[in-house]
């Protein structure tokens, strides 16, 4: 082999090599043992001054806020890319109706600060959720996200047990629960909530699933977990 030939041969190998020691360092902080479906209630979190304006705020339902594989974080995932987006079909509509981003935006910036919003879910949890929905690709991950969030409807769960949204009216933590409790598939919810103007409003809920994607009792805990008290649901 020439000299010429022989430096060409080790640069193509160092780069194949280097190329993969990149695509191979995206890993997982830990092995997750479930995973978390949170929806947000608009109407709670738009109680913000900040989120004046976002379309957002309008919505009437529960909208996902991401699919958590529990206790990990993804380490060096890559961004989501123009292609990504380009080869999701519906995207846009779907980002205004059912994955929303509630936060600083109006109508002309609500896409460009929503796809951020998708690009953080991905970086931060997307990958790790490989060994639940069998992939490691973002549209998999968006794709089963949306499939699991569809099939639970909490806003009909909830009304079918007489939990509605209300202003005038507040639950007790128990109340909402039972909701889920006492209705197939008899599962736990972790419930979160917001405290603000004196008021607690409800604000999240969670169903989780194991490794088969069967709806299981969640573990308790959080940051923001519903208090004993009084919990509003609002309607407005």
């Amino acid at each position: 082999m020439s000299l010429l030939k022989c430096s060409l041969f080790i640069v193509v190998l160092l780069n194949s090599t280097f190329h993969s020691l990149l695509v191979n360092s995206v890993r997982c902080s830990g092995t997750p043992s479930s995973i978390l479906l949170t929806q947000r209630w608009a109407k709670t979190e738009c109680k913000d001054p900040n989120l004046k304006g976002n379309p957002a705020c309008n919505s009437n339902k529960w909208t996902l806020h991401g699919l958590w594989p529990d206790k990990v974080k993804v380490i060096d995932a890559d961004p989501l890319t123009d292609d990504f987006f380009n080869t999701f079909e519906n995207y846009q509509q779907i980002m205004r109706t059912d994955w929303t981003f509630l936060g600083s935006a109006d109508q002309n910036t609500y896409i460009r600060e929503t796809k951020k919003f998708w690009n953080h879910e991905w970086m931060k949890h997307g990958y790790c959720a490989k060994d639940f929905i069998g992939s490691d690709q973002p549209k998999s991950y968006f794709e089963k996200a949306l499939e699991l969030y569809r099939s639970e409807d909490l806003l009909g769960r909830l009304t079918s047990s007489g939990i509605e949204p209300r202003d005038d009216k507040t639950y007790q933590e128990y109340e909402i629960i039972q909701a889920f409790t006492t209705e197939t598939p008899f599962v736990r919810p972790i419930l979160s909530c917001r405290a603000m103007n004196r008021r607690t409003y409800l604000s999240e809920i969670s169903i989780c699933f194991d490794q088969n994607l069967k709806a299981i009792d969640c573990e308790s805990g959080g940051s923001n977990v519903c208090p004993k008290g009084a919990i509003t649901y609002p309607l407005t």
